[in-house]
């Protein structure tokens, strides 16, 4: 059934809440910590990056705050863009994301998952053929799952699925930021805290290129504009949700960076390709070896986010006949876009053939 003007408004507080956690909060802390480092050379000014990164986005926020209660239109940037009639912009910004951006981003998280799925229980394919088919059909099984999930009622099946994988994902991040807190209180572990701004890098290049880092981080606030009309009570709910979120992150990265600091020194972070792990070898003992556990519960919240995204920019760019008309149907039981779903699904599995994920990654930079 297509929509009529406006869709039953579906999603609460804490539901909205969970969707910006769940969408900020994604490999990017487990990834940046180690280039905001090799930019600033100290402690300090790495952790006041990472409090100023919080800032911006904050002053974003409240940009997007008051645009997405005063236009109630899902779709994001291109909904306020047409809104304006500024139509060939807003159509460039819809074909970027549409067609390129968000299905690449898709395949590439799915992919992920399975890497680090297949790591955790240790299986390992004779040939690289079979590693590859292997990864593939694991990443689409969760594809699938999820659109599944999406395929019903935000209310009733996947708001609570997201506060499921955002409850999750905060435990497994909470594992980090207890030991690295028991450390520094009961044991006294402070000698890598010991002048912080020791050997600090004020060059404007690299405070730029960190925070860069600390902005991609935190990318992901404005995901409640994407599926603005499916929010109760909008005026309250996002203001609630967005700078809730945001704060609440901003707190928990700089408790995993402080827990990172502690039990690592700054060499040991900054020649670690995966910071996680490295603290894990060095503080967990056996529980080193669920970290590819952690990192798989990191992404499907991610991954769901990401489809609720895609398919909302799909479904809002159909309605202003930007792409075909059966796009900007919803399903007249559940009022979920399904065929928007569906079609970006369809998009990510095709894109997954293009290469593996660092030639993935590549076509993602190239499109943004």
């Amino acid at each position: 059934m297509c929509p009529p003007g406006t869709n039953k408004n579906q999603m609460g507080r804490w539901g909205a809440t969970s969707y910006i956690v769940g969408n900020i909060v994604g490999s990017g802390i487990f990834i940046t910590p180690t280039s905001i480092l090799n930019h600033t050379q100290s402690v300090g000014l790495s952790l006041t990056v990472w409090f100023l990164s919080a800032g911006i986005a904050i002053l974003g926020a409240f940009c997007y705050i008051e645009l997405g209660t005063s236009i109630r239109r899902s779709g994001g940037d291109f909904a306020y863009l047409c809104h304006v009639k500024w139509r060939p912009i807003a159509f460039s910004f819809m074909a970027c994301g549409c067609i390129l951006t968000f299905p690449l981003t898709l395949a590439i998280q799915a992919e992920t998952f399975a890497q680090y799925l297949l790591q955790g229980i240790g299986v390992q394919f004779e040939d690289e053929w079979t590693a590859i088919i292997g990864r593939k059909c694991i990443g689409y099984a969760l594809t699938w799952l999820l659109l599944y999930l999406n395929f019903f009622s935000l209310g009733t099946s996947v708001a609570r699925f997201q506060m499921f994988c955002s409850v999750a994902k905060l435990l497994s991040i909470c594992i980090i930021v207890v030991t690295g807190l028991y450390l520094l209180i009961f044991q006294g572990q402070t000698q890598n805290l010991r002048e912080p701004f020791a050997n600090s890098v004020w060059e404007p290049g690299h405070l730029v290129e960190a925070f860069f880092g600390g902005l991609f981080s935190y990318d992901g606030w404005d995901i409640l504009n994407f599926g603005a009309e499916d929010i109760a009570n909008p005026r309250s709910t996002m203001s609630f949700a967005i700078l809730a979120g945001i704060l609440f992150v901003a707190v928990l990265y700089l408790a995993v960076n402080l827990s990172y600091f502690i039990v690592l020194t700054i060499p040991q972070m900054q020649s670690s390709p995966a910071v996680a792990t490295t603290f894990a070898q060095y503080s967990l003992g056996r529980f080193q070896y669920a970290i590819p556990f952690l990192i798989c519960i990191v992404l499907v919240g991610s991954l769901n986010s990401t489809l609720f995204v895609a398919s909302r920019y799909l479904y809002a760019a159909a309605r202003e006949r930007q792409l075909p008309a059966f796009l900007s149907c919803v399903n007249a039981r559940h009022e979920s876009p399904r065929a928007a779903l569906f079609f970006h699904v369809g998009l990510a599995i095709i894109f997954s053939f293009l290469g593996g994920i660092d030639r993935m990654i590549a076509y993602v930079a190239f499109a943004m």
